[in-house]
This record gives structure tokens, C-alpha cells and sequence, in this order.
């Protein structure tokens, strides 16, 4: 138990700054709520009116909504609320109230219309308003629109208080014999001004933007497998960021291939084929790809960047060698290097280091090799070997197939394989951290008035009820106006345990 707590307190301590600039931004649209439903008959939640019930039977009556149960296809659970008529003008009306009459900071409702009845009756539009009052006046705070399937769906709106919340029934799907809803749960907001509340404020902003970033990365299809370049028209699972469409560029080239020596680089051959997304074949507007003019190993290269020239994550190079030149002129040795320094002249060279050498098949598919995950802002390929191999001659480089040139027909590169279990893991670690913290302001008011980083190693030890016998924990350090909540908190040696 010590040791999970510890870890979590840890990750929430070192995540602090991180978070500091994600709840400047986004903490006014992070609408923290608690994660114990309120509105629960088993916490005392109730229905304050008396709305009407399908043909007066019990098994549909108002109190299914706070049974905590739902109507599912096996036949079990609650049947939930179904009224006895449906009218648009004088709409149904369901009140709940909370325990001991309290009046509640709330934030969030979360619905489930699945009851046991046709769906054409299920409820669609719902007006939720707040009273201190049971005689009102009422204040509308949303307007819901329920989808026509048996979720829960969760609807957020700003903190408010309220001693009584009513549900108003506007619209169904379609029936005029009655209106339904399965379940009602109710949550209290989080105040995100001072102690905890601020942390977990800003600790669900950074949920919400790894969601948003989970989400494009899905999106973008990053981890799936990737297409073949010389199918540019199929749907692509992957984003090549090497390609001209998506930012990349060619930033240096060693050579251009003379088609006639002395009259200059044939562009038709130029490097900028390597990022085009197409291949050479017998079509209308083939991509020759790029070719060298003469090939020594290690001498002839292309650096390529991304867009902006900005650095990026790589973790996978796909090659294809269909270009127009005969075999043997065919790259067949690579050395992938990266660097990220701005490239200026052939002084900047040093700056590169090889992170993979790749041995290329004389084959027209293409090759697909894994990359060490690496940043780079740019990255060199450096040719080192031609043709398909095999020259055994003595006085002949069996590197060198064709001094005339080397050649290559396309270049993609993606960034590292990113899956859905990697994100959902993060993601999953920083929702138990939110709960174990609302959890600890519900059960530790004191503790929870504190700001994170003045929990030291001896304030949780005592609070833990479990010190650490190698390492006594000293004095704890904190300010005057602390240290009578701190003692207190020590008197009353209240254990932390996960939920």
C-alpha cells in the first residue's frame, strides 16, 4: 500500500510544472467533478415530487432513477421511469433532492435513457434547472439532448449550487403515449481555487489533452501498418513525414545525374522525386527518381528535413528502388544518419551520426525497415553500395556495381509506432491519480486544504500509519501557519488506501 500511494504522490509532484502551463491555458475549461454520485438513493438521494407513472405500476416508478441499477437485454436490473402520458405543453417533470436536504456544488449529470419500454418513447431533449427553493424560482442551467442508445451520457456545465434539481421533459423519440428514463447520476463540482482541488483541476486538463491527442493520433492512423509508395491513391494508415505534401523537403544533395555529361543536372533525376509519392513505371508521368551523377561508396548523399524545420520523431523508413536507371545503379548499402543542427554547407556534415545501416534487396516492392526511436531535424542518407552484388573480380570495390551513378526511387519516413494500450496505459495512470486526490479531499478536508509540494516524505510517512525504518523521516517543513493542521492531521493518523 505504501509504495503504491508513494509512487502516485511522486508522479503528481513531478508532473506539477508540467501541468502548471496546461491549467494556465485550459484549467478555465477543466471542469473538475467528484466521482461519487450523489443523487444515489444508497447516499441518500431522493425524488422530491411525485411524477406519474405508466398505468400507476411500481415496477416503471420514479425511484428506478436513483436505484443505482439499469435495464439491461438479459432482463435484469430496474425497468427505469416511465410516465403515464406524454405531453409537449404540460411536460413531465422529475425533482431530486439530496441527503439531508443539503444544498450541493454540482458540475456534471450523467444520464442513461435504457428502460424497459419501446425506444420511440425514450426520452430525447431534457431542460435541467436548480433551485434552493422546491416552490423555485428555478434556474435553467442546461438543455440536453439524449442520444437514442442505451450509454450512459455524461453532460458538464459550470459549478453551481442547487438544493434541488429538476429534470423538465421536452421532447422523445417519437411516441405519444409516454416519455422514459433509466438512470440519473448527479456529481458535485471541485473547487479548483486553492489545495488539491487546483491540482486535480489541472491534472484533468492534462487527461482531456491526451485524449484529444490519443484521438489524432487515431486519426492519423499512427501504429498501423504502413501503404506501399507505389500506391499513392490508397488509403494511407500512416503519415509520412518526409513526404513534399506533408512538409518534407529536400534540404542538400551531393549530385544530380547528367543524362548527357556537360550540360548539367537532368532535373527530370532531381532529389525532389524521393518525396513526390510516386514511383517510376510505364505510365503517363512516370517519377524517374533520383540518380547521382558518378557513385564513389560514401560520396554521394541527400539530406532531407520536415516541415518548418522543425525536429521530429522518427521510427520507421520505407524505400522503394523502382526508379529509371538499369540494376546495377540501384542503392543497395544505406547509412541513415540524423543531426539537429541547422544545415548551412558541407562543414555541418560533421554533425550527423548513423543510427542505422540498411542492406537493400535489388527488388521492386517495397522495404520497410524499423528505425531505434530517435528525434532528428534532419536526416542523411549516405550510399555506400550499388547494384545487386555479387561482383567477385579482383581490383573491382564489390561495393561499386555502376560508377556512373547510384539510384533510388522513393523515401518515406514515419514516426515511431505509437499504440493505442501505450496511450490509454498514461492515460489510465493519470485518471487513478485524479481519483485517489478527489478521494483524499472528500476524506481529508485538512490535508486537502494543503498544496501538493509541501507533502514531504515525513508528513506522508506520518500520515500513513506504515514510516520507513531505513530512512526516519525528519521534521517535516512547513509554515507556521500549517503546523497545527499538520499536527492535527498526525494525531488522527488517518491511513491513505486505495479505493
Amino acid at each position: 500500500m505504501h509504495f503504491q500511494w508513494n509512487w502516485r504522490l511522486i508522479l503528481v509532484t513531478l508532473f506539477l510544472p508540467i501541468l502548471g502551463f496546461i491549467g494556465t491555458a485550459s484549467a478555465q475549461r477543466s471542469l473538475p467533478t467528484d466521482t461519487v454520485n450523489i443523487a444515489a438513493a444508497s447516499r441518500g438521494g431522493r425524488i422530491v415530487n411525485q411524477p406519474t407513472v405508466l398505468d400507476d405500476q411500481k415496477e416503471y416508478g420514479s425511484q428506478n432513477l436513483i436505484d443505482e441499477k439499469i435495464y439491461s437485454a438479459d432482463g435484469k436490473g430496474s425497468f427505469g421511469w416511465v410516465s403515464n402520458h406524454y405531453d409537449p405543453i404540460n411536460m413531465e417533470e422529475v425533482v431530486v433532492g439530496f441527503a439531508g436536504n443539503e444544498s450541493k456544488r454540482i458540475g456534471r449529470i450523467v444520464l442513461n435513457p435504457a428502460t424497459y419500454v419501446a425506444r420511440e418513447r425514450w426520452a430525447k431533449d431534457i431542460s435541467l434547472e436548480v433551485s434552493d427553493n422546491i416552490n423555485g424560482p428555478w434556474q435553467n442551467i442546461a438543455e440536453i439532448t439524449l442520444k437514442q442508445v442505451p450509454e450512459w451520457q455524461e453532460f458538464k456545465f459550470l459549478p453551481v449550487d442547487a438544493r434541488f434539481v429538476k429534470l423538465r421533459f421536452r421532447t422523445n423519440y417519437g411516441s405519444d403515449r409516454a416519455i422514459a428514463l433509466g438512470e440519473v447520476q448527479i456529481f458535485e463540482s471541485i473547487n479548483t481555487e486553492k489545495g488539491i482541488g487546483g491540482t486535480i483541476g489541472r491534472l484533468e486538463s492534462a487527461i482531456a489533452e491526451l485524449d484529444k491527442w490519443r484521438k489524432n493520433q487515431l486519426e492519423l492512423g499512427v501504429g498501423a501498418a504502413v501503404q506501399r509508395v507505389s500506391t499513392p491513391n490508397a488509403p494511407s494508415s500512416n503519415v509520412n513525414i518526409a513526404a513534399k505534401s506533408n512538409g518534407g523537403k529536400i534540404v542538400a544533395v551531393s549530385s544530380v545525374f547528367e543524362s548527357e555529361r556537360g550540360k548539367g543536372p537532368d532535373l527530370t533525376y532531381n532529389a525532389d522525386k524521393l518525396i513526390d509519392e510516386r514511383v517510376w513505371q510505364k505510365e503517363d508521368k512516370p517519377s524517374n527518381g533520383w540518380s547521382s551523377e558518378g557513385f564513389v561508396p560514401g560520396q554521394q548523399w541527400v539530406i532531407l528535413g520536415f516541415k518548418d524545420d522543425r525536429a521530429q520523431p522518427i521510427g520507421k523508413i520505407v524505400f522503394s528502388l523502382m526508379c529509371y536507371q538499369p540494376r546495377d545503379r540501384w542503392a543497395r548499402r544505406v547509412e541513415v544518419q540524423v543531426s539537429n543542427k541547422a544545415y548551412k554547407n558541407e562543414d555541418d556534415l560533421k554533425s550527423f551520426r548513423t543510427i542505422q545501416t540498411i542492406n537493400l534487396a535489388s527488388v521492386t516492392s517495397n522495404q520497410i525497415f524499423d528505425l531505434p526511436p530517435t528525434e532528428a531535424q534532419y536526416v542523411r542518407l549516405v550510399f555506400t553500395a550499388n547494384g545487386p552484388g555479387g561482383v567477385d573480380i579482383p581490383g573491382i570495390d564489390p561495393d561499386v556495381n555502376s560508377d556512373r551513378a547510384v539510384a533510388l526511387g522513393e523515401v518515406e519516413i514515419y514516426p515511431p509506432k505509437a499504440t493505442n494500450s501505450d496511450l490509454d496505459s498514461i492515460i489510465t495512470r493519470f485518471k487513478n491519480i485524479s481519483s485517489d486526490l478527489k478521494r483524499l479531499s472528500r476524506t481529508n478536508p485538512e490535508l486537502a486544504a494543503l498544496e501538493i509540494p509541501e507533502i514531504n516524505a515525513a508528513t506522508e510517512n506520518a500520515l500513513l500509519d506504515t514510516p520507513d525504518k531505513d530512512n526516519p523521516p525528519k521534521a517535516p517543513q512547513v509554515t507556521p501557519a500549517q503546523s497545527a493542521a499538520n499536527t492535527r492531521i498526525k494525531t488522527a493518523r488517518t491511513p491513505i488506501r486505495r479505493p
